[in-house]
């Protein structure tokens, strides 16, 4: 059985299971990590360096490694309706494809 949820609110289990009302993708863990701390800023920019620090809490990783990931998750996630927007200069926002 198929679960989603409503009104296109994004939820991400604890097995890296993104969902919307839209239906869901299973996630890496790196992008996992970016995509759980986007979701707890929603409609929020979310600094690059924050992302690299959930991607990768140990460290060691090149910022732009992020946007690898991000362009990676983009067509993933607008399949259930939600985009991740460039924000030059501050980072990333994650929000409603209607909004």
């Amino acid at each position: 059985m198929e679960e989603r949820v409503p009104d296109g609110v994004p939820h991400l289990d604890e097995f890296g299971v993104l969902r919307t009302a839209l239906g869901w993708v299973s996630l890496s863990p790196v992008q996992e990590n970016i995509v759980r701390s986007l979701i707890a800023h929603f409609g929020s920019p979310v600094a690059r360096k924050e992302l690299a620090v959930a991607a990768w809490p140990e460290g060691g990783r090149d910022l732009h490694t992020i946007d690898i990931h991000i362009h990676r998750l983009r067509p993933r996630l607008t399949s259930l309706g939600l985009v991740i927007h460039t924000l030059r200069g501050r980072g990333f926002l994650l929000e409603n494809l209607e909004a």
